[in-house]
């Protein structure tokens, strides 16, 4: 929406039925104008300021495909952080910088799929502590850093790490949505499945991306293609008269998997 209109044109209501604003609705509130920050700020990227402790919390929750970003300027008390974060298969890695004077500290907390195993923790090339728990959706893998030098570079290293994301577009302004709809998920006890339930238009075509497929075994009701990049996607395609599907993705055995 901060796209679509003039700049601050954030409006407080939405259509049900179609992508516009409603007449009852004001176009400029600062609540509707903050509620496209915060989601970015506190649900994305988990970025959380203690000044009193000067302690950042940083618990990102990005989408799978998203290799590497970075958060430049974010101000602890009188310290100043840049964070580079990138992703591979088999690690996550985090180069912290911090400019300006006094004690500073992170606890990085990046969210994984169920089925991922943590392997170790080094900061600097020293192994550190780390702490996961899990919940019914995903589990956080939690490391404490001391930032009392001017780089610091954190390696978190992973098994059988895995993800699924989709790239979605707004509707034109005034249309219906097409857009696809994950209503659930839900894992086997052993971590060899995943059954997605999905909500489409019927004869629409979607893709999901996949993160590390070597993991995958099989795909029920839906067909893994690769591009000419040789990214890797999951194609679900809807036929007539079809609004839901179910898809299971297999795995195969942590040895097969080669990780």
């Amino acid at each position: 929406m901060s796209l679509d209109g003039a700049l601050g044109h954030v409006t407080e209501v939405l259509s049900g039925d179609y992508y516009q604003p409603t007449l009852g609705g004001s176009p400029y509130q600062i609540w509707s104008a903050a509620m496209v920050v915060n989601p970015l700020l506190r649900g994305l990227f988990g970025l959380e300021v203690d000044a009193i402790a000067q302690r950042l919390t940083f618990a990102p929750h990005v989408p799978a495909n998203w290799a590497s970003f970075q958060i430049g300027n974010l101000h602890v008390g009188s310290a100043s952080l840049n964070l580079d974060y990138t992703r591979a298969p088999d690690s996550i890695s985090l180069d912290v910088s911090r400019t300006g004077p006094g004690p500073c500290s992170l606890e990085f907390s990046p969210a994984l799929s169920l089925r991922t195993q943590v392997v170790g923790a080094a900061i600097n090339g020293r192994p550190v502590a780390f702490h996961v728990q899990a919940n019914s959706e995903d589990q956080h893998v939690t490391v404490q850093l001391p930032l009392s030098t001017t780089q610091s570079k954190l390696r978190i290293r992973l098994s059988d790490d895995f993800g699924l994301s989709m790239d979605q577009e707004s509707p034109p302004l005034g249309g219906s949505s097409r857009g696809l709809r994950i209503v659930s998920q839900s894992w086997t006890p052993s971590r060899d499945q995943l059954i997605l339930e999905l909500s489409g238009i019927p004869g629409s075509q979607y893709e999901l991306a996949v993160w590390n497929p070597s993991q995958i075994a099989s795909v029920d009701a839906a067909q893994l293609i690769t591009d000419s990049a040789g990214a890797v996607s999951a194609r679900v395609q809807f036929q007539a008269g079809e609004h839901s599907r179910r898809i299971v993705v297999h795995f195969k055995s942590r040895a097969a998997s080669g990780q």
